[in-house]
């Protein structure tokens, strides 16, 4: 019962962070991060601005902005702790005057294994030094302070 409980904690603690990019234009994308476990939402929540930023980077340009986000963070059920049932029994009556009446009672003991869970979605407009206006987030900047 201990390593049960143990296997839980683990699970529910630990962390899962998916991203996907998608290009919507030649310098506008789209990045969706889905973020499972504490851990899981921690580190998306610390690492976005750095996927942008990087994103940015890698696509030739030097400045971003965040035109639009959304976010849904809710929870999930992953699996069950195992059931154990308990039945009990009890007889009243006598088998030699041949009635007896048998009640049973079944206590079922189990729940569900929730886990949190994060997705967020943002619309990365990036630019070049030349073009950049003036609310524009530095990518350079971003790295540099977020190591």
């Amino acid at each position: 019962m201990r390593a049960l409980k143990f296997v839980v904690l683990a699970v529910l603690l630990s962390g899962c962070v998916t991203q996907n990019e998608l290009a919507l234009q030649r310098n506008v994308y789209q990045l969706d991060i889905d973020a499972r476990g504490d851990l899981g939402i921690s580190d998306a929540a610390n690492s976005m601005q750095r996927r942008a930023a990087e994103l940015t980077l890698s696509k030739g340009y030097t400045h971003y902005i965040i035109a639009d986000s959304d976010s849904e963070t809710g929870t999930e059920v992953i699996g069950h702790t195992p059931a154990m049932s308990r039945t009990v029994m009890r007889r009243e009556g006598s088998w030699r005057s041949g009635q007896s009446t048998v009640y049973t009672q079944t206590y079922d003991y189990g729940g569900p294994i929730t886990e949190k869970r994060q997705r967020t979605s943002l619309i990365v407009v990036m630019y070049t030094p030349y073009d950049a206006p003036p609310q524009a987030i530095d990518a350079r900047q971003v790295i540099a302070y977020s190591r």
